[in-house]
């Protein structure tokens, strides 16, 4: 029977940690510094399991890592084509895109079809979808302030390296809530650095030509930025607050053209998700068009898990030019 691994801070604080997972890294009550979880001593009275290999380009042996998901991670540097597959590496993330979907799909499709009820004019139908408004929101809400922490978490873990899916957050509604005043933040001020412009401009400019259409995406594309550096310092320092126009503007400025490659992959995962709405409401067939909704989740949470990976992997790039934290990260996983 192994033994409950104990931590051991620099601070002197001895720290049991049942179930740990070898290789996490965590945050010491007492001064929060970091601890990492140490790879499993296999005790000496019994003999060591010879472990499956497999060989290399040169002839050598290499043992297989330890996985839960459907595919390995990447054993070298990871880059953005092992990123896309990050979602199916562990279990956490396939029981995300298996659970969470249905749902979705159950909590919003009565605002759905309550506004295709309404577009054909008011009726018994539309009325009685009224009553289911409000339980479904509710629960939209939940879900979403639930997801969301767990993306957060995503992000945090991908900063510091670690190639393990995060754990399942707690499931308490202050919790749940401070999580999503953090997302509603950093958008809302993402939509007024470029929302707002935009609305102005494309109510003023009159026909929107050519010329108009590349300001308006020029705006957009200015606020969807600062939102997505805003996200990642929201997290990061755990205070929806850490989204100021000092903290993030000055961020972007040092890392330059690095930002560059985060920004277009959200902008395309924003663009695969729009694509497949698109195709929901345009398909004349019921059925075909709910399971396009159901599968529009599950694209919607799966380019979300890579985005937040890829997101937490540049700050782990970019940490120094950031300069976000100077002596040690305030935050753990």
């Amino acid at each position: 029977m192994n033994d409950v691994p104990i931590l051991v801070c620099s601070c002197g604080r001895r720290l049991r940690a049942p179930g740990a997972i070898p290789g996490r890294v965590g945050r010491c009550p007492s001064c929060g510094g970091e601890l990492r979880v140490p790879e499993p001593v296999v005790e000496p009275s019994v003999p060591p399991r010879r472990k499956k290999t497999r060989k290399g380009s040169a002839g050598s042996t290499k043992p297989t890592a330890i996985w839960q998901g459907l595919i390995q991670p990447p054993e070298g540097p990871e880059g953005l084509r092992e990123s896309l597959l990050y979602p199916l590496w562990g279990a956490t993330g396939i029981s995300l895109l298996v659970l969470l979907p249905p749902l979705f799909w159950m909590t919003t499709l009565p605002f759905v079809t309550a506004v295709f009820a309404w577009s054909a004019g008011p009726s018994l139908f539309g009325i009685g979808l009224l009553f289911l408004l409000l339980p479904a929101g509710m629960g939209f809400l939940l879900a979403s302030g639930y997801t969301l922490l767990y993306l957060g978490a995503v992000a945090a873990s991908s900063a510091v390296g670690e190639m393990h899916h995060p754990r399942w957050p707690d499931w308490e509604l202050s919790t749940i809530a401070s999580g999503l005043a953090r997302w509603a933040w950093a958008g809302l001020v993402g939509m007024m650095v470029g929302g707002l412009p935009a609305t102005y401009y494309w109510v003023y400019c009159g026909d929107v030509d050519l010329f108009d259409a590349l300001i308006l995406a020029d705006l957009l594309a200015l606020g969807a930025c600062y939102a997505l550096m805003g996200l990642l310092a929201s997290i990061l320092h755990e205070d929806a607050l850490a989204a100021n126009p000092f903290t993030v503007l000055s961020a972007i400025w040092r890392v330059g053209w690095g930002y560059l490659a985060p920004c277009l992959l959200a902008v395309l995962a924003v663009v695969l998700a729009g694509t497949v709405l698109a195709a929901t409401f345009e398909t004349q067939n019921g059925a075909l068009s709910a399971f396009l909704f159901w599968l529009f989740w599950v694209v919607v949470l799966y380019e979300s898990m890579v985005v937040l990976r890829v997101l937490g992997l540049f700050y782990r790039v970019h940490a120094r030019r950031l300069g976000w934290f100077r002596d040690r990260t305030g935050w753990g996983v």
